[in-house]
């Protein structure tokens, strides 16, 4: 009897695996993100989907974002797919508990909120991935802004010349001020719009300077030479805590997975006698 229950469960697992694998993936994105629902999910506020900002800014400009293979551009297509993923994992881990006759219910559960998490997960990732380029790149950024206008150009045209002649992620921030200018945003709206899509506080503050210098008509140049400096500054001292950090936990991984083991190694022989005295 069990071997017939076992045989059916793969029967099962191996349809329903087939099924998905011939499921075109348009058509499964049209089922899932229905346009009519979205817009009903849409009427909840925002802040009730997903609280963070971040998350919800970046999705608003990169309209382009995959997980899975599927594109989401909004916190309601975000909230759709964890929802689909977790119930997809709760499903296919019950089913290999019946294949392998156990009971997966607490695993399935457990799986079922980790690809819950995963999607969000993901994004923050590819967050912190573009917050850390910037901030790698921003000291030499600003030694080239400081280079160029020392050498006679405006802002403007020192923004240009590093767009044209730099890669990078800063340089693609400052191709999106270029777009939002010519959608009608203010040169300050622009930077500052640049200067959040950023998600790096340092660029943030770097903008939205350049921005007050084009209203105010301070000497830029000044300001420029002292944020390098105050950031690799800044950097440096990060590296420090970094390697402090590191050190200690190369304290605790030694004593966790290196003396207690030598420990209990010298001990062992000596437990049978200790009982004794007891």
């Amino acid at each position: 009897m069990k071997i017939i229950e076992i045989l059916i469960a793969i029967l099962t697992t191996s349809f329903i695996f087939i099924a998905v694998i011939n499921f075109r993936r348009k058509n499964l994105e049209s089922l899932l993100f229905n346009e009519v629902f979205i817009k009903k999910l849409g009427a909840v506020n925002k802040n009730k989907i997903l609280s963070s900002f971040d998350i919800r800014f970046y999705l608003d400009n990169f309209k382009n974002t995959r997980i899975s293979g599927f594109k989401i551009d909004s916190l309601e297509r975000l909230l759709i797919l964890k929802i689909f993923l977790s119930f997809a994992a709760f499903i296919l881990i019950n089913l290999a508990g019946i294949v392998f006759q156990k009971n997966f219910i607490i695993i399935s559960l457990i799986g079922a909120f980790m690809f819950f998490l995963l999607p969000s997960e993901i994004l923050k990732s590819r967050l912190n991935s573009i917050k850390n380029k910037v901030l790698i790149e921003l000291p030499d950024f600003i030694d080239v802004l400081f280079s160029l206008i020392n050498a006679g150009l405006n802002l403007d045209e020192a923004v240009k010349y590093f767009v044209e002649n730099y890669k990078g992620e800063i340089r693609n921030l400052l191709k999106i001020f270029k777009i939002k200018q010519f959608e009608g945003f203010s040169k300050k709206e622009a930077y500052e719009h640049i200067g959040k899509l950023s998600f790096c506080e340092e660029f943030n503050r770097v903008v939205k300077v350049l921005a007050q210098s084009e209203i105010v008509g301070n000497p830029i140049k000044d300001i420029l030479r002292g944020f390098s400096v105050e950031i690799r500054n800044n950097q440096k001292d990060q590296l420090k805590i970094k390697a402090g950090r590191l050190e200690s936990n190369l304290i605790f991984i030694i004593f966790i997975f290196i003396f207690i083991p030598m420990l209990l190694i010298f001990l062992v022989p000596v437990f049978p006698q200790i009982k004794l005295l007891f």
